[in-house]
């Protein structure tokens, strides 16, 4: 938005802080300032008041935006374009024969897996455009930005749920993950905003965090999973005990040890574990029914972080008692999300002050 000056008129704090700049943009047409919300420096108080204070900022901070007809637009078309998305990977699917299963049953599954796509981008513009205040106070103000998208997002998928009865619970994590993303990612945008004094650099900053988040991430790790293939050895799994969904969840490792060709994808699967789509994959594959035939789209990373041990389970002669179990990818990814907001946030936020 060129025509947006990067200062507003006039005298004051607001003529030297960046924190008080105009940030033009389509999504929330709401002024991103609050002068009388700047941080409380050096107040002594009971941690209660202090919870209660930025709870208070934080709700005017996101009022401004629940006021915004931009920003309710700005929900219905992220969903819009998640649905729409869904529909047309279905539709190629089914033409192409990839699956067999019911086509509104399949927009369920694979639009829940697109809504945090859509949080994630939302969310970094949101905080992109109000990056004033405290960095707790942006986070909380974030999630509830989050909350209203979440209510939104959870009613869309319960409307196309009806029409075939996929798996309530998928719902309910989609919205637990889309109030975090936004969170997350508004942390993103504001921090990339903070960077710099001037908006053009912090979006170009913000852009490509959120592209390599969304999309790159997956890009490299599926580059990189051919290098990951080798010669190992194994023996042959005794006494193998599953569970109901077929994985192998005990056994004891017999005979002398033989090679084998297997994919390490446990290298390189953490690579993409910070992708909001994967990210509800992994917390969402319990949910499916293992006959499913989708069912993989849900489980495919948490599959690949567990590497060779799933198809070869007595690699390198070790049996279930000494193997250690995989790391949750979900936990994986909110780690990872986590640090690369700090890693924008922190910095951005001192240079902020530096400039003052």
């Amino acid at each position: 938005m060129a025509d947006v000056p990067d200062h507003p008129p006039g005298s004051g704090p607001a003529r030297n802080e960046p924190e008080y700049e105009v940030i033009g943009g389509v999504i929330d047409d709401q002024p991103g300032g609050f002068e009388r919300n700047s941080p409380r420096n050096g107040s002594q108080g009971r941690p209660a008041a202090h919870f209660g204070a930025a709870l208070a900022d934080a709700w005017r901070s996101a009022r401004t935006s629940f006021t915004s007809w931009w920003f309710w637009a700005a929900c219905a078309l992220g969903i819009a374009v998640a649905w729409g998305t869904a529909a047309a990977v279905v539709a190629v699917g089914e033409a192409n024969g990839w699956f067999d299963v019911s086509a509104v049953s399949a927009i369920y599954l694979i639009m829940a897996l697109f809504l945090p796509l859509a949080a994630a981008v939302l969310g970094a513009v949101w905080g992109f455009r109000h990056s004033h205040g405290r960095r707790f106070v942006v986070l909380l103000s974030g999630a509830m930005r989050g909350a209203a998208l979440a209510a939104m997002a959870g009613a869309a998928l319960f409307v196309v749920r009806l029409n075939d009865g996929g798996p309530m619970a998928l719902t309910g994590a989609a919205v637990v993950v889309i109030v975090i993303e936004v969170a997350l990612f508004g942390l993103i945008g504001a921090g990339s905003r903070r960077c710099f004094a001037r908006a053009a650099p912090g979006a170009a900053l913000a852009a490509a965090v959120v592209a390599f988040l969304c999309l790159g991430n997956v890009v490299v790790t599926v580059l990189l999973l051919p290098g990951t293939t080798g010669m190992d050895h194994a023996s042959v799994p005794a006494n193998v005990e599953r569970d109901d969904s077929g994985t192998v969840t005990a056994y004891e490792c017999v005979g002398e040890l033989r090679p084998v060709e297997v994919a390490h994808t446990d290298r390189v699967a953490w690579l993409a574990a910070a992708n909001p789509a994967l990210l509800l994959g992994s917390l969402g594959a319990d949910m499916v029914s293992p006959d499913n035939e989708l069912g993989w789209v849900l489980a495919g990373l948490q599959w690949a972080s567990d590497g060779p041990s799933r198809e070869v389970p007595c690699l390198g002669g070790e049996s279930s008692d000494v193997r250690a179990p995989s790391m949750p990818v979900a936990l994986t990814g909110l780690a990872l999300q986590a640090l690369t907001a700090a890693l924008v946030v922190v910095p951005g936020y001192r240079l902020a002050a530096r400039r003052l």
